[in-house]
């Protein structure tokens, strides 16, 4: 499955738009092994739910905050909200998307929160690790936006 890893670093053309040449220096794409890295501190350390095939599990976890927001705007305003209440504006966060063939990002947080509109678009299925708070915040593309802290240890998935 890693073998597809980053393939198509062309997703991330209208996101690095948005952003602008200048800032846009500041999204560095990762490695394979920095994304395993990573994402074995962070979102693979929650069970997925089977029910949904791929978004957490978050029965057992602590939940900061959730909400359901059906309308876009609404749910690029609020995930962006999100990242600012649980991560300074100057730190950087790192985002996952559901298609691996799209490369993670490492990223300032308020660019991050500024452009959370086309962190949706790029992958219908966006986790962003916010490591200075130690918190996982997931946009489900039915627009459940959920952020909690992420545990201790990898958590066994649920039969």
């Amino acid at each position: 499955m890693n073998d597809f890893y980053g393939t198509h670093p062309a997703a991330l053309q209208d996101l690095l738009d948005e952003i602008g040449p200048v800032e846009s220096a500041l999204v560095h794409q990762l490695s394979r092994e920095e994304d395993d890295a990573l994402a074995a501190v962070s979102r693979r350390r929650f069970p997925v739910d089977r029910a949904t095939t791929g978004a957490v599990d978050w029965s057992g976890a602590v939940v900061l905050e959730q909400s359901l927001e059906e309308d876009y705007e609404d749910a690029a305003r609020v995930l962006g909200e999100v990242v600012l209440r649980h991560s300074p504006a100057a730190s950087e966060v790192v985002v996952f998307w559901g298609n691996l063939v799209i490369p993670t990002v490492r990223l300032p947080a308020r660019l991050a929160a500024a452009n959370a509109g086309e962190l949706i678009d790029t992958g219908d299925d966006v986790w962003i690790y916010l490591p200075d708070g130690n918190v996982l915040v997931e946009y489900w593309h039915s627009g459940r936006i959920t952020a909690g802290i992420i545990p201790t240890s990898v958590e066994m998935n649920k039969e």
